[in-house]
């Protein structure tokens, strides 16, 4: 698997996620070009699985802390939602109220 595909793996919580990690982990965030950009439909999916139990919270939060530390992937237009979702030192503890709260903001 490259690296472009782990990304895609792992951002949408894909079946092969786990398979994954161990690229990413494994290979440098330092490219100049995004190798992948997070979308609203996959940001609102991966909420939404997390709101029913399919994901759970503390995994949200580091699927958020990785979005947030690599360079490789886009962000940008949803970066307000990733720095809520992985920094609850600031932010206060994730719950599914605030992942309700996020949602109802991202479909307006």
């Amino acid at each position: 698997m490259n690296i472009q595909k782990a990304l895609a793996e792992f951002i949408t919580f894909g079946e092969q996620r786990d398979s994954a990690i161990s690229v990413i982990v494994s290979s440098s965030s330092n490219n100049q070009t995004y190798l992948y950009t997070l979308t609203k439909p996959i940001l609102i999916d991966v909420l939404t699985r997390c709101l029913n139990k399919e994901i759970d919270i503390d995994d949200l939060e580091l699927w958020a802390n990785v979005i947030e530390s690599r360079d490789d992937l886009n962000c940008a237009e949803f970066e307000g939602v990733i720095y809520a979702l992985s920094n609850s030192e600031q932010m206060g503890e994730l719950s599914h109220k605030k992942l309700e709260q996020l949602l109802a903001l991202l479909k307006d």
